[in-house]
């Protein structure tokens, strides 16, 4: 199964949510690969890898120069990765104009696909090419909503539009697309709005996720997922719940 993470928003917690999505999933025992298509390469960051240290990442693998079981970052808090770096940006302008340019992503993980139970994509900040071509990889999409944010709804159901056109001009199926609610508070307005919002969408919230708690900030620090530096923690018990929808709905 192919799990993406999007928004076109940053600041929502959607790199937290990829890491620990990812480092839930293989402590139940799942082969992880965790792939970073971010210009911005905080995931590669948030797991503690150096993207300049790296000699091979998904940059070359989508310029051709490498395959995508040359960039793979083996046992990594217990998931593989294949890490970005910052010349991504330049790799999507130069896929613009080629044939089948949403499917570079998709076309490179092939090779790899098969020895994984779960590959997790985080996505950059926008609904760009490179977001694009994770989406054709997706069995599902997990949007992170922040609760901070009022109008945050509105992403989101731009991003349901960006998947069903796809799936109607690729021929397939539109993933199914499950909203988390992050940066929750059960005392703000805000996030009982945002709560709201989301239900009359028909996109109820799979979970309610606390991201203020020092906690995510010390496992950022640390570059560690919250799930790995304190898996009894609130945080990490509320992704496990994400997890275990995942995997009910993986068995329909």
């Amino acid at each position: 199964m192919v799990t993406v993470v999007a928004n076109q928003k940053g600041g929502v917690g959607k790199t937290t949510t990829a890491a620990n999505i990812g480092a839930l999933i293989a402590r139940r025992g799942g082969r992880v690969l965790v792939v970073d298509t971010d210009p911005q390469f905080a995931l590669t960051r948030q797991l503690g890898l150096e993207a300049r240290a790296i000699g091979v990442n998904l940059v070359d693998v989508l310029a051709g120069r490498a395959s995508a079981g040359d960039a793979i970052v083996p046992g990594v808090h217990g998931v593989d990765v294949i890490p970005a770096a910052s010349e991504l940006a330049g790799v999507e302008m130069s896929l613009v104009g080629e044939l089948g340019r949403e499917r570079f992503l998709s076309d490179a993980l092939e090779t790899v696909i098969d020895q994984y139970d779960e590959v997790v994509i985080d996505t950059p900040p926008n609904l760009g090419l490179l977001t694009v071509n994770a989406l054709v990889c997706a069995d599902r999409v997990l949007a992170p909503v922040s609760a901070d944010d009022e109008g945050a709804v509105h992403g989101i159901l731009e991003l349901r539009v960006t998947i069903e056109k796809l799936a109607r001009r690729l021929g397939g199926d539109a993933p199914a697309l499950i909203a988390l609610v992050t940066r929750w508070s059960p005392g703000r307005v805000s996030s009982r709005t945002v709560d709201q919002q989301l239900v009359e969408a028909g996109l109820a919230p799979a979970a309610r996720i606390r991201l203020r708690s020092a906690l995510v900030a010390e496992a950022a620090a640390a570059r560690i997922p919250v799930a790995c530096l304190a898996p009894d923690s609130s945080v990490a018990v509320a992704y496990d719940e994400v997890v275990e929808l995942l995997a009910r709905t993986a068995t329909r």
